[in-house]
């Protein structure tokens, strides 16, 4: 059940998770707005070139980070919710 309560000191607690649920939003935005925008160069650059150490480090370090920053929005957001 909802419990719905009008009390003026829950109101920073609501404008902080308001904030943290905007921020989840755009970072995740950025993320896969540069993922999007440079996939076709590394494509170019990066998958149809012989591998060498430095793309699999590229690589990694490309995806890795992609994959924490999803994995810290899937995990971060129920608890903004609650």
């Amino acid at each position: 059940m909802t419990i719905v309560s009008n009390d003026p000191s829950w109101w920073p607690e609501i404008d902080t998770h308001r904030f943290f649920s905007y921020f989840l939003v755009a970072s995740s935005a950025m993320v896969t707005y540069d993922w999007v925008l440079t996939f076709g160069q590394e494509v170019d650059l990066v998958w149809r070139k012989r591998w060498s150490l430095m793309t699999l480090l590229y690589l990694s370090v490309r995806y890795i980070g992609i994959l924490y920053s999803a994995n810290m929005i899937l995990c971060t957001y129920p608890r903004i919710l609650w």
